[in-house]
């Protein structure tokens, strides 16, 4: 699963907490629960929230059909750039 949001669009991180707002800071918009291009759903798991880019539609079906965590769903014009920023750090840590 998931290309995660880790950063704005201007690189600044996002909280563990407050993700949704942060990123509506940032220009998202509120919208449903179904799949559309550059959809992000931000799953609040208590301590912390994380904020996934739905690449896909196989990708929105397995976040939207998981558990019953509370989950805000959000476009983003910058959705694949700010996923694929974040993962790009991450990943070139790991190497």
């Amino acid at each position: 699963m998931g290309k995660y949001i880790n950063e704005t669009a201007n690189g600044t991180p996002l909280g563990s907490r407050g993700k949704v707002q942060q990123l509506l800071a940032d220009g998202a918009k509120l919208t449903d629960a179904t799949w559309k291009p550059n959809l992000i759903c931000v799953i609040d798991n208590g301590l912390f929230e994380a904020a996934a880019y739905m690449y896909s539609e196989g990708e929105f079906e397995e976040f939207n059909g998981i558990d019953d965590r509370p989950k805000t769903w959000l476009i983003h014009e910058d959705a694949e750039k700010i996923s694929d920023e974040s993962n790009k750090k991450v990943n070139s840590f790991y190497r």
